[in-house]
């Protein structure tokens, strides 16, 4: 949480305040900016899970990139706002912030289920004084024994800035530090919070969580994803070549400061360390395959609901 808070996460080391914070003493309206494609399987969970929240004041906009499923069915029977953009998420997410009209804005990938807090959580935070806040992905361990594994891992990262990023920020400031890079598919997030970290903004972090839905289920499944990052990981490092080794390092300190819950259940974390070699295996594969090349690739085409907690 922000310095001085009392629920038990640590202190963020706080930078420069907001220069210009907007006007928080009424409710301001919080645009929520959902990119999908393909994402009709959780799609009407995931919105009912917005209109739900507890703070109000919600505009609604589905960014779609050329679904070919029910997706934008959903979207228009739920969604204030459904427009279509592409060619992948970070381009989506752009598009839809052009069009909000909210003090903030708030983007969440199509396949995350919000708990009832996070957002009013999130506007509380900005009132305090915080220039941006991190909602923490967690993983719906449910779905099975690779899911379980995920949970383990992202929940790692919760009240970390070393691999996650602020999803929830003023419109002005989400415009101010340039938005997402369109060519940059392959850690985004990570690239966006460097952009907020050099600008000096104070973050936040929400204790409410937004649960990741649609989990993999098959190892090979991840070894393609990340193979697709591995082949953008040049036009990352292009942009964040101080960050580039600590935010792709095989071992993360997060890991190291919570030995004890690889103690605690080491049958899941020996699970987890064969899941973390695979995926960082194929990544490297990927990004070995392009090393050669003398111009950074076209940006991979990433859909909506293809999460990024890890």
């Amino acid at each position: 949480m922000t310095r001085g808070d009392q629920s038990g996460a640590p202190a963020v080391p706080s930078a420069a305040a907001c220069r210009s914070l907007p006007d928080v003493s009424d409710r301001p309206v919080v645009s929520v900016v959902v990119p999908t494609r393909n994402s009709g399987r959780h799609l009407a969970e995931y919105l009912r899970s917005i209109r739900a929240q507890t703070y109000p004041d919600l505009e609604l906009i589905v960014v779609d990139n050329h679904s070919v499923d029910g997706t934008l069915q959903i979207a228009h029977r739920d969604a204030d706002l459904v427009s279509t953009a592409g060619p992948e998420r970070s381009a989506q997410v752009n598009a839809g912030v052009r069009v909000a009209t909210g003090t903030y804005v708030f983007r969440v990938d199509g396949d995350f289920l919000l708990e009832p807090e996070v957002v009013a959580e999130c506007v509380e935070h900005m009132r305090r004084g915080a220039c941006a806040v991190v909602v923490h992905n967690t993983a719906d361990h449910t779905v099975g024994r690779l899911a379980r594994v995920r949970k383990f891992e992202v929940d790692m990262y919760k009240y970390s800035l070393g691999h996650t990023a602020a999803r929830f920020l003023s419109r002005d400031l989400f415009h101010a530090v340039g938005g997402l890079r369109d060519d940059v598919t392959a850690g985004e997030d990570y690239d966006f919070q460097n952009r907020l970290r050099r600008a000096g903004v104070r973050i936040a972090f929400a204790n409410a969580e937004a649960v990741h839905l649609d989990e993999p289920t098959q190892l090979m499944s991840v070894r393609r994803k990340y193979f697709r990052y591995g082949r953008d990981f040049p036009n990352y490092r292009r942009y964040n070549r101080a960050e580039f080794r600590q935010q792709l390092a095989f071992v993360w300190m997060d890991y190291l400061r919570h030995w004890r819950r690889f103690l605690a259940h080491s049958a899941l974390g020996a699970m987890f360390m064969a899941y973390h070699c695979a995926k960082f295996a194929a990544g490297a594969v990927g990004y070995a395959s392009v090393l050669g090349a003398r111009r950074p690739l076209a940006p991979a085409t990433v859909s909506g609901n293809d999460n990024k907690s890890a």
